[in-house]
């Protein structure tokens, strides 16, 4: 874990920070520490059908949803949280002062008891690292 999903308005899909976005997530990820490089999955998705705020066509929006596994103490998780924002907010500075933009995100916790895993990246990456 995290897994990731991002999803923005079509009418910033385009936008230079926007295109960042991904990669920014996937980092702040990776920087706090506490997730494992095979865990991270990002998505990225624009939505193409949506009314923001008073419905004007250039309002615009960012979502994203951190989910991660369960067990963390709750320093932990504020810290990530606040970590993974903090550069959210840093990129998509400059576009929050040329247009209406609403960016939220929320950090979610899997259930420890129903959170299933078929996974062999951890594997894969750790081989990798040893052949280079």
């Amino acid at each position: 874990m995290p897994h990731a999903w991002i999803e923005c308005s079509a009418n910033i899909a385009d936008e230079p920070e926007v295109q960042k976005l991904k990669t920014l997530v996937y980092d702040a990820a990776l920087e706090t520490g506490i997730f494992p490089l095979g865990g991270v999955r990002v998505r990225f998705q624009v939505i193409d059908d949506y009314i923001v705020g008073d419905g004007d066509p250039a309002n615009s929006f960012v979502h994203v949803v951190l989910r991660i596994g369960a067990g963390r103490d709750l320093a932990t998780k504020k810290a990530a949280a606040d970590q993974v924002f903090a550069g959210i907010c840093d990129l998509l500075r400059p576009l929050h002062d040329r247009r209406p933009l609403a960016v939220a995100f929320e950090v979610q916790e899997m259930s420890a008891d129903l959170n299933y895993k078929f996974n062999n990246l951890h594997e894969y990456i750790k081989k990798k690292a040893v052949s280079r």
